[in-house]
């Protein structure tokens, strides 16, 4: 063989070997731009999710600062009302201090009018026939009215004292009828203009509790407002509260129903959280559930509630015996 075959038989091999390197490497580099490009790509999906994560999370944060303003709004009304409400409370002892003192003289008048009339009838004479025999028959019915309404005044004036009374939470015996009529007293305008009925199904003889008299008219006022207000948006005509009661070996339970709106189940979980009210438009604050719910815990029990929309709610108070 001639030296310029081997040469080239040696250079092929060579090339040959250069070649299977190269394409080696280039199956290499190729690996390499292949993962490099799978790392750039699956980046620029995290890239992606995280700018949807941000995203999300912003958009969580602006919902999270506006339910936030909204509820600081809502606590900046409620607590203009309750100052408003703890500014009446001081008024109304004022207050009925003034009215007090005129229907005082009033009443004691009405009595000195009503003496002096049983001298006076003696010694008038009218014949039957005549239209002042009617006047003179009608002057002790109208002066016994007046009297009656004195006495009306100083039973809402009593009420009011009591209830805007300060107190610490002092548990003494008390009778639930008692607090059942002391409630109705203040709420009695409110149901005859609403043209509610109000029925109390508790036994006359009443039943004793160990609580504070005070805080648990303040629980029965606030439920006996809320049913009158459930009527009134439902516009009810014929609107009615009954109140009963049950007890079993462990409770006693004050139950207050009514014919009004009703609840939506969506909202039962949240009745009794502070600021929270479905009739804000109306002047609600969302306290007055708040305040019945804390006063039960105060005691040792509990609140209940069952709903149906446009049937009605009853409110149930359930507290432990022997407390």
């Amino acid at each position: 063989m001639s030296e310029e075959k081997e040469y080239l038989i040696r250079r092929n091999i060579e090339l040959e070997e250069q070649v299977g390197n190269l394409t080696k490497e280039l199956i290499e580099t190729n690996h390499e731009v292949l993962n490099i490009l799978q790392a750039f790509e699956d980046l620029n999906k995290d890239m992606l999710i995280n700018d949807k994560e941000k995203n999300d999370f912003l958009a969580k944060l602006k919902k999270s600062n506006k339910e936030q303003l909204e509820k600081i709004k809502m606590q900046e009304n409620a607590l203009i009302q309750a100052d408003k409400l703890a500014s009446l409370g001081q008024l109304i002892a004022g207050i009925a201090h003034e009215i007090n003192n005129p229907n005082t003289y009033i009443r004691a008048n009405i009595e000195l009018l009503q003496k002096y009339w049983r001298l006076l009838e003696k010694k008038i004479s009218v014949d039957e026939g005549d239209i002042h025999a009617s006047i003179v028959s009608d002057i002790p019915s109208v002066m016994n009215s007046m009297y009656k309404g004195t006495e009306r005044i100083m039973e809402i004036i009593s009420a009011l004292k009591a209830f805007s009374k300060e107190e610490k939470l002092f548990y003494e015996k008390i009778n639930i009828n008692e607090c059942i009529e002391e409630a109705y007293k203040l709420v009695k305008v409110e149901l005859t203009k609403n043209k509610v009925i109000f029925l109390n199904k508790v036994s006359q003889v009443g039943y004793e509790i160990n609580a504070s008299k005070q805080k648990v008219e303040q629980v029965l006022i606030n439920l006996f407002l809320n049913s009158i207000k459930a009527i009134k948006f439902k516009r009810e005509e014929n609107g009615q509260i009954i109140i009963f009661t049950s007890e079993d070996k462990d409770n006693f339970n004050i139950s207050i129903k009514d014919n009004g709106c009703g609840i939506k189940n969506e909202h039962l979980d949240m009745i009794f959280n502070p600021f929270f009210t479905t009739h804000q438009e109306d002047g609600g604050t969302g306290l007055g559930l708040s305040i019945v719910h804390g006063i039960m815990k105060e005691h040792g029990g509990s609140i209940k509630v069952m709903s149906t929309i446009n049937e009605g709610t009853e409110f149930t108070l359930v507290f432990p015996k022997g407390r």
